[in-house]
């Protein structure tokens, strides 16, 4: 097992070395394991503060739970992901290589909540504002994991041997279409696990999903944010459709455009300088 302190800052400095080893089954399992063990340690200490913004036992709930959240979500959608690719692309890799793949997508997500717990921590100390506070945990979550997101895209895109047009294209809608499974499975499971932050005047629950749903959840939180009465809360629902849908695109572009020019820098021919006699 590789040190966990190390794996996530060398394999942020050089991921492509780090996927490259994956595509050569170096270590795999190895790999798997420090990767899970740090995300599930990073998840924990950002559910953790999350709780905190209720109660200590809220805390401890919440500790618990996202690390399910994310684990569970990757463990529902990753064989999909496997057999599709295999059924239609024959990938080469197996069930191991894929799954530290998705799991070194999901550990840059935890990594980066990580990063963000002592600026939760510090709105738990200076806020009391339950909808702000619902609000800051999605943003922070959704940047992560389109973070997240974008370096599965890359690895993914990269290890797979080269094809044909058709065959290329194809695989990257498969992927694509996966990672759209796996974000309504995601935000599912997050209802169904709810609640995380909990309300300061409700009694404790470890599971208490509410009446409506994910997207109609955070629609009430902008209008508690906001102060909005829900008659003037009504142009809400399509702009955080339209929001959602620029998001995904963006990160959708950015890893293509990345991925170009990565590509353009390595077929690019080298010339050589003829040398002066």
């Amino acid at each position: 097992m590789q040190n966990l302190f190390s794996i996530m800052p060398d394999f942020l400095r050089d991921p492509d070395a780090f996927f490259h080893s994956i595509q050569r089954d170096e270590n795999v399992r190895s790999k798997a394991l420090s990767l899970g063990l740090v995300a599930l340690f990073s998840f924990m200490i950002y559910g953790f503060m999350l709780g905190l913004a209720k109660s200590p036992l809220q805390a401890l709930s919440s500790s618990v739970k996202v690390p399910v959240l994310f684990l569970s979500t990757m463990l529902f959608c990753l064989p999909a992901l496997y057999f599709f690719s295999l059924a239609l692309l024959g990938t080469p890799l197996k069930m191991m290589q894929v799954l530290t793949m998705v799991l070194s997508g999901i550990s840059v997500t935890a990594f980066l909540l990580l990063g963000l717990a002592p600026i939760t921590l510090f709105f738990v100390l200076t806020s009391g504002n339950y909808e702000f506070f619902q609000l800051l945990a999605v943003i922070f979550v959704g940047i992560s994991a389109c973070i997240g997101v974008y370096f599965l895209w890359r690895g993914m895109t990269l290890v797979e041997p080269t094809r044909t047009d058709a065959l290329n294209i194809l695989g990257k809608r498969i992927l694509f279409l996966w990672v759209l499974v796996y974000g309504f499975v995601g935000t599912q499971m997050t209802w169904r696990l709810s609640p995380f932050v909990g309300k300061p005047n409700d009694p404790f629950y470890w599971i208490r999903p509410s009446r409506d749903n994910f997207y109609v959840d955070v629609i009430k939180a902008i209008q508690g944010a906001l102060n909005l009465p829900a008659s003037d809360a009504s142009w809400l629902m399509p702009l955080i459709f339209g929001g959602i849908c620029i998001v995904g695109l963006g990160v959708v572009f950015f890893a293509g455009g990345m991925l170009i020019g990565n590509a353009s820098k390595k077929s690019a021919p080298k010339v050589e300088t003829p040398q002066v006699s």
